[in-house]
């Protein structure tokens, strides 16, 4: 029997799939992170294959049954790092049809089922995706947490915190932020917090996941975190607007947001305003991989065999 592969390597986790033709899951498995930008490129390579080899094993399949694959790696853009993650790939032996592209394509078809539109992805970071029915593509946003990820979680949480130092000193209006803050990172005060974050003992993931407070201090009714987390929605609103006229989307374009931030409904009525159609996202990354992979072999999933893949991935134990 042939399968294909899709495979998700993101900041976290790394997934892998083996599905047929008539959408079900043959093998599944999950590994460490597999962005090379982070880990390097022979780390992520190797976490790779082994979520690979592990989702083949349990299928009690080898490499040769595999008719396409697709691996949506985090931190792959340019034609070198591309090349570079292909040599460390083809230790899986994979002989027929598979394809490298970035996490952002993989969550791009797994929101829109392989379809056209724009994906918004607002997680610790944030980037836009637009797609046509011509297959081209661009991307907004995503240069990284240094200069950009505006409207994600790593971004949201430092203005949170900002403005709960402003708060404190009375540069600017009183938040519940300062409070919200000592609690979640269990300090006594917020020069002890900016103290750890500037020795380095509080990494990125830990300080992005205060976005989740910001987002709660919102809505209960906190001014200031309402403000930030409406500005969040307006980065990534502006991002995709970008991405969908670098494609000459128009009106009707569908826009699905994904990601741990969970800022679906603060775009909605934006998103309306400039022409979108917000949609839910169909399915997760991995799936949308395993669409790829098909494609990459010549293969379109039928309606059936998506609605029994996403079935069998909701169900899963």
């Amino acid at each position: 029997m042939a399968f294909f592969l899709g495979v998700d390597a993101g900041g976290t986790k790394t997934r892998a799939v083996l599905v047929d033709a008539a959408g079900r899951i043959a093998g599944a498995a999950d590994a460490g992170p597999g962005n090379a930008q982070a880990v390097g490129v022979d780390v992520a390579g190797a976490t790779v294959r082994a979520a690979a080899n592990v989702a083949l094993a349990r299928a009690g399949a080898g490499a040769d049954a595999v008719r396409g694959a697709f691996f949506g790696l985090a931190g792959v853009r340019t034609p070198e790092e591309r090349a570079a993650l292909a040599a460390e790939l083809s230790g899986l032996g994979l002989g027929r049809a598979w394809e490298i592209g970035s996490d952002l394509d993989a969550a791009h078809a797994g929101a829109l089922a392989g379809g056209p539109g724009v994906v918004v992805i607002a997680g610790t970071g944030s980037a836009a995706l637009a797609r046509n029915a011509a297959g081209q593509t661009a991307q907004a946003g995503g240069w990284g947490w240094l200069v950009d990820d505006c409207g994600g979680g790593y971004w949201l949480a430092l203005r949170g915190l900002a403005a709960a130092c402003e708060g404190e000193d009375g540069r600017g209006p009183a938040t519940a932020l300062g409070a919200r803050a000592m609690a979640f990172f269990e300090v006594s005060g917020l020069r002890e917090l900016l103290r750890e974050l500037h020795a380095g003992r509080r990494d990125r993931a830990a300080v992005a996941a205060f976005a989740r407070e910001v987002r709660t201090a919102a809505s209960v009714g906190d001014p200031v975190a309402l403000r930030l987390v409406r500005a969040a929605a307006d980065e990534l609103l502006r991002m995709s607007v970008a991405a969908r006229l670098r494609v000459g989307g128009g009106e009707g374009f569908p826009l699905a947001v994904t990601g741990g931030l969970g800022l679906g409904g603060e775009l909605v009525e934006g998103a309306r305003r400039e022409g979108f159609v917000p949609v839910e996202p169909w399915g997760e990354p991995v799936l949308g991989a395993v669409l790829r992979a098909a494609q990459s072999a010549g293969v379109v999933l039928d309606a059936a065999a998506r609605v029994a893949l996403l079935a069998a991935w909701n169900n899963r134990a």
